[in-house]
């Protein structure tokens, strides 16, 4: 069971509703937002919590483009504004530091990536152009968006 599954639902409350996602753990450490054509997975690590967005590619295959650090670069004050609720959830310090991590990447994504919530691509050209583009993997589609 996930750890952070309970607290991913929170804090992802209105976008997983708003969007209409499902929200589904893979495994201790894996968590995906889901629709038919695209998916975000959050992976939380000992150091950071990752994020990468999913596009169909084909039947069996999607495109991962890691986003996190092009998430962080247009993240605000506001973004990073959370109440002090936050501070009181239990946990080691890297259970509360990546939950608190999670609160952010929910903000950024309300308030500057609603077309990447959307399943739009509109995002792509200014993340083609930012100092973080890599170039997206194709993957075999993992288990929770089949």
């Amino acid at each position: 069971m996930n750890d952070y599954f309970h607290s991913f639902n929170e804090i992802f409350k209105y976008i997983i509703e708003h969007y209409g996602f499902e929200a589904k753990s893979v495994d201790d450490s894996k968590i995906f937002l889901i629709k038919e054509n695209y998916q975000i997975e959050f992976i939380m690590w000992r150091e950071a919590v990752e994020v990468n967005f999913y596009q169909a590619y084909s039947a069996t295959e999607m495109l991962k483009y890691d986003v996190r650090d092009f998430i962080i670069t247009h993240m605000t004050d506001d973004d990073r504004a959370i109440s002090d609720s936050i501070s009181s959830v239990n946990g080691t310090s890297v259970y509360r530091r990546n939950v608190k991590s999670l609160r952010f990447f929910s903000n950024a994504l309300k308030n500057h990536f609603s077309s990447m919530l959307e399943g739009n691509m509109d995002w792509l050209q200014a993340y083609e152009k930012s100092d973080w583009y890599r170039q997206p993997r194709i993957e075999k589609m993992t288990r929770a968006c089949q």
